[in-house]
């Protein structure tokens, strides 16, 4: 049988994409602390969560402990269930969005996750939180010798633009491109009803396109109670205008300049030419927080990177503007311990 030489370099470049595709499939995070893990696609032995119903499913085992990741995919949102018990220290990370918003709820155990290296939250048992795209990557380090059950939904740009028109806050925030990349008041502990909707869907009898149409009503409601919930203000409301929001961004940008200073409101509400309780308000709306604490996180921030990078604490508060003992509260405010014993 002939077999002309085009057909075997495509059929060469179908093998290359599909190796690549199984490759990229079968590495759904990365270990930064573990060589490189192997991946199986069945559940673990004496798996102590569910099965996803028609969700893929890749484990892995070792001295470590073990993991295992059911996704469940489609174009509008993607439902990433993982369950895993680790019996020594075992970071991982992975891959962030460059478009949408991407949820996690914590439903056993605690961690620590960090976005795009300089974002870090702490989450506890029964907590979620929301960030918007884009963000590179999610680095974890969560508890040893515990149970940690996650449950993620990252929704399509697509899927949450049919809510926004009613969320004009949310739609404001997620449009601002200086916005933080965790939306505002979040991390939030998660009511009866959000965990009643994610045990709907881990626990999901219909089958084929009825449980796509019954998944696709479950996420969409869940989405809904999302926004609910970090819409502090009331979602019909007109919050502010255009001229505001830029010289509200102005200021913003008038406190980053010099992270040491502290602008008092009157002195930056005159810079930016606004009535200072108009100016106080729609910053708040804005950056979800008022000018001294926006300037206090961005200190924070400032001096973690610095402490990061091994400064002193005395050093890392002189160039950001902290006093020492103002900056250990500030950090063990943040992560429950000193940046002593954080470097230990």
């Amino acid at each position: 049988m002939n077999i002309e030489p085009g057909f075997l370099y495509f059929a060469y470049l179908a093998y290359i994409r599909d190796s690549y595709l199984w490759a990229k499939m079968n590495q759904p995070l990365r270990t930064l602390t573990h060589s490189t893990l192997t991946w199986k696609d069945d559940l673990p032995v004496n798996f102590p969560g569910v099965r996803l119903p028609g969700g893929n499913v890749q484990s892995c085992t070792g001295e470590f402990g073990a993991i295992c990741i059911q996704e469940f995919s489609t174009p509008e949102y993607r439902i990433r269930y993982q369950v895993a018990e680790f019996e020594e220290r075992f970071l991982f990370q992975s891959n962030g969005y460059n478009t949408g918003v991407d949820s996690l709820i914590l439903l056993n155990g605690n961690l620590q996750q960090e976005f795009n290296v300089y974002k870090r939250v702490h989450l506890f048992e029964n907590q979620w939180w929301l960030v918007k795209a884009p963000f590179e990557t999610i680095t974890t380090d969560p508890d040893i010798n515990k149970i940690i059950q996650t449950f993620t939904i990252w929704f399509s740009q697509q899927f949450i633009d049919e809510l926004l028109p009613i969320f004009p806050f949310v739609h404001q925030y997620i449009q601002l491109e200086e916005a933080d990349t965790q939306l505002p008041n979040t991390p939030a502990w998660a009511d009866h009803e959000t965990l009643e909707y994610v045990q709907s869907i881990l626990k999901c009898s219909y089958m084929d396109e009825w449980r796509k149409d019954y998944f696709d009503s479950r996420v969409r409601d869940l989405l809904f109670k999302f926004f609910v919930r970090i819409s502090s203000v009331d979602p019909f409301e007109t919050s502010y205008n255009k001229s505001e929001l830029e010289k509200v961004q102005q200021a913003a940008s008038i406190i980053k300049e010099d992270i040491s200073k502290h602008l008092l409101v009157p002195e930056l509400a005159k810079k930016v030419w606004m009535n200072e309780y108009r100016f106080k308000k729609v910053f708040r709306m804005v950056y979800r927080a008022g000018p001294y604490e926006y300037l206090r996180n961005e200190r924070l921030k400032k001096a973690i990177t610095l402490l990061e990078q091994g400064l002193f604490v005395k050093e890392a508060a002189a160039e950001t503007g902290w006093r020492p003992a103002d900056l250990i509260f500030a950090y063990r405010e943040k992560f429950g311990t000193t940046p002593g014993k954080k470097k230990q």
